[in-house]
C-alpha cells in the first residue's frame, strides 16, 4: 500500500483543485493548492494569493496543500511563510491537509519539510492538522490550546519529533496518529523515544486524549510490549498499531495487558498474527480489528504499510 490518490475528503468536506480563474464557488468545500511537477513557475504561490484574496474566504473552514513542485529546492517554507504573513485572514480556520502528494507526484519518503511549528503558532483556532512526510519536518515549540487532532504520515519518522510532540502543550488534543515507518527510510527512534510523545514529562501531558494511533511501525510488538501498565490506557478509547508488523509476539502483549479490555477498539489491521493469536484477540470483548491478516508470513516477508 502507499499513497496512490490524493484526498477525496479533508475534515468532513470534499476536497477539490482550486482554479484560480473561478476562485472559490463552493464554501462547502476544501479547496487544494497543487501543480503538476513541471507546472507553471510559482503556480501554488498564486493560487494562494488568490484564495487569500477572495471575498468569501472567511466561509472557508479547511483546506490542502498539495504537491508544491519542485521549486524551492522542494521546501514548503515559502507557502507557510505566505499563509504566517496573512494569518489575520485565516483565523477562522479549523483544518490543514500539508502535503497531499500521490506517490505518482513524489514518494512520501522524498517529501521534504521544515519547522510547522509557526503555523501552528499564528493559528490558534486550528483543530485538525494533517502532515504527508517528514524529511525535515520539525515541530518547534508546539503549544496549541485548540488543537483537537494531529495526523503525521511518514514512511520514516525521525526520533526528533517524539522529543518534540513529548515537550509540547497540547491540552485539547484527542487523536494523535503517527506512522513510524521503516529504518530504512528515516524511522531512527527507540520504543521509549516513540512512546515519549504520548507521555511527556509529567501526568497533565495530553490530558484529553481518546485515540493514540502509533501506526505503520516496524516495533510495533515492541510498543504493544511497553504500553502495559502505561496510564495512557486509563483514558484512551482507541488504540491503533495497525499497518504495521505486528505479530504473534505484540498479540501476546495485549492479550496479557488487563488494561486492553478498558478501550472501546483495538485496531491492528494489517498484521502477522497466528489463527490461535487472533483468536485470543477476539476473545478479549472489546472491537477488533484484524483485517488483512498474514499468518504465514515469514520474517523476512513482514513489511510496514507504507515506507519509500
Amino acid at each position: 500500500m502507499t499513497f496512490s490518490r490524493n484526498a477525496f475528503y479533508f475534515n468532513k468536506k470534499k476536497v477539490i483543485d482550486f482554479d484560480i480563474e473561478k476562485g472559490i464557488e463552493n464554501t462547502e468545500l476544501a479547496y487544494r493548492f497543487r501543480t503538476e511537477y513541471d507546472g507553471p513557475e510559482n503556480e501554488v504561490k498564486n493560487m494562494l494569493l488568490a484564495f487569500l484574496s477572495d471575498p468569501k474566504l472567511s466561509e472557508i473552514d479547511s483546506f490542502v496543500i498539495g504537491h508544491w513542485g519542485p521549486e524551492h529546492d522542494d521546501n514548503p517554507a515559502f507557502i507557510i511563510q505566505l499563509l504566517i504573513d496573512n494569518k489575520a485572514k485565516l483565523q477562522h480556520i479549523k483544518g490543514i491537509f500539508f502535503g497531499d502528494i500521490s506517490y505518482e507526484e513524489n514518494e512520501v519518503s522524498w517529501i521534504e519539510h521544515c519547522d510547522h511549528g509557526p503555523l501552528l503558532a499564528a493559528l490558534p483556532n486550528l483543530e485538525f492538522y494533517q502532515i504527508r512526510g517528514g524529511n525535515g519536518l520539525a515541530l518547534e515549540e508546539l503549544n496549541h490550546s485548540n488543537l483537537k487532532k494531529l495526523v503525521i504520515q511518514t514512511g520514516g519518522l525521525s526520533k526528533s519529533i517524539y522529543a518534540q510532540l513529548s515537550k509540547a502543550t497540547l491540552p485539547a488534543l484527542e487523536h494523535l496518529e503517527l506512522w513510524l515507518g521503516s529504518e530504512n527510510y528515516g524511522f531512527n527512534a527507540t520504543p521509549a523515544e516513540v512512546a515519549a510523545s504520548y507521555r511527556g514529562t509529567g501526568s497533565t501531558h495530553l490530558p484529553s486524549l481518546k485515540y493514540l494511533g502509533l501506526r505503520n511501525s516496524e516495533i510495533a510488538n515492541e510498543l504493544a510490549q511497553l504500553i502495559k501498565g502505561d496510564p495512557i490506557l486509563d483514558r484512551i478509547e482507541e488504540l491503533d498499531f495497525s499497518k504495521g508488523t505486528i505479530d504473534d509476539i505484540g498479540a501476546e502483549a495485549l492479550v496479557d495487558n488487563p488494561a486492553i479490555k478498558n478501550l472501546k477498539k483495538l485496531d491492528l489491521h494489517h498484521n502477522f498474527i497466528s489463527d490461535e493469536w487472533a483468536e485470543k484477540l477476539n476473545d478479549l470483548g472489546i472491537k477488533v480489528d484484524l483485517k488483512e491478516r498474514e499468518p504465514n508470513a515469514d520474517e523476512y516477508d513482514r513489511y510496514v504499510s507504507v515506507s519509500e
